[in-house]
């Protein structure tokens, strides 16, 4: 399996502490994801389960964690 190009700083804030968070992905792959319905794991295989949690709901994952901390 090739290494994938990660082009593209995707900077973000985490909507309920605000601390930044910033990761590499690729353009194309984040496209695929965010334009044409590929389920994000499927598109980008090599980030983090806490990264692409931030992603899609802009909540980092301690205060994922936190959210949900009852439910374990």
């Amino acid at each position: 399996m090739s290494e994938v190009i990660r082009d593209y700083h995707y900077f973000g804030s985490c909507r309920m502490c605000g601390c930044q968070q910033q990761m590499l992905v690729n353009i194309d792959d984040m496209n695929r994801w965010n334009s044409q319905g590929v389920y994000i794991q499927d598109a980008m295989p090599y980030l983090t389960v806490g990264e692409r949690e931030f992603l899609i709901s802009e909540t980092c994952e301690p205060c994922f964690d936190k959210m949900f901390a009852d439910c374990e």
